[in-house]
């Protein structure tokens, strides 16, 4: 999904100006999308675990926040690394930007709560797929 947000933003896009900050139209729509996977996650779990869907469901919301936090911590205060030697932001690749870059910090702290969310109301669609 962030293939598609790359190609959407670009490199310009994707980053505040002069850094490896993610830029707030990007982490916008990653939650947006972050949302729909969780939606899909939730519908998965709850499918594959039939009768025991809402402890399953359940444990897999609490998984995805204690570990989203967990990551959030552990990214705050951390700065982005600098950009390799004679390349800007619009030179790099896909995966090089990925291992660079780093959301901001409302971001990391936000997205497990979405990631959450999504994840039960994913598990409430199972009623009506039968």
């Amino acid at each position: 999904m962030t293939n598609l947000g790359w190609a959407a933003f670009g490199a310009e896009g994707a980053f505040r100006e002069g850094t490896l900050v993610a830029s707030t139209p990007w982490s916008v729509a990653m939650c947006v999308l972050g949302l729909a996977a969780a939606i899909v996650g939730g519908c998965a779990s709850r499918l594959v675990a039939k009768e025991k869907g809402r402890e399953a469901t359940l444990a897999l919301a609490v998984l995805v926040l204690l570990l989203g936090h967990a990551m959030a911590f552990g990214q705050a205060g951390s700065e982005p690394a600098p950009l390799p030697e004679g390349k800007s932001v619009a030179d790099l690749t896909f995966f090089e930007a990925g291992g660079l870059a780093r959301p901001p910090a409302w971001y990391s702290f936000l997205i497990p709560w979405i990631g959450a969310a999504g994840v039960m109301l994913g598990a409430s669609f199972r009623r009506f797929m039968g």
